[in-house]
């Protein structure tokens, strides 16, 4: 049985000071995941906390990210992305409308060269279509 921790205790845990503009904005990360991108944080967030400015989103994505809480992401249009869901995953990204999902990977199915090596990170990523935009899509 695992016991999920708090948006709070996971930044305590990290080392991180806990302030409200990085609790907000690391729980609406782990409550959206739709990979959102700083603008958008900021937008959604903006009307229900007045004192929060874009450039507070972007040093709090960037310190979540510097201390592996949060994944960055960096789309084909060189946007970065936010993700809370850090094990090991890959992404597809529809090159029509932008979406970013998540998809399973093994990782116990590593390429023969890295046989040996010590792996800290891996990114997947996909391009095409997805569902709703490949029926749209002439073949």
């Amino acid at each position: 049985m695992s016991i999920e921790l708090s948006a709070q205790d996971r930044l305590r845990e990290a080392g991180i000071r806990v302030t409200v503009p990085r609790l907000l904005i690391f729980q609406y990360l782990i409550d959206n995941r739709t990979h959102p991108t700083c603008d958008r944080i900021y937008n959604d967030l903006k009307d229900d906390n007045p004192s929060l400015s874009l450039a507070t989103v972007y040093n709090v994505t960037e310190k979540l990210a510097e201390e592996s809480l949060v994944t960055t992401i960096v789309s084909p249009d060189g946007e970065r992305h936010y993700d809370s869901i850090t094990d090991f995953h890959g992404h597809f990204y529809c090159d029509q409308c932008g979406s970013i999902y998540d998809f399973k990977c093994r990782p116990d199915k590593m390429p023969d060269c890295l046989k040996g090596a010590i792996v800290k990170n891996i990114s997947y990523m996909a391009r095409g279509y997805c569902p709703d935009c490949a029926h749209t899509i002439e073949k």
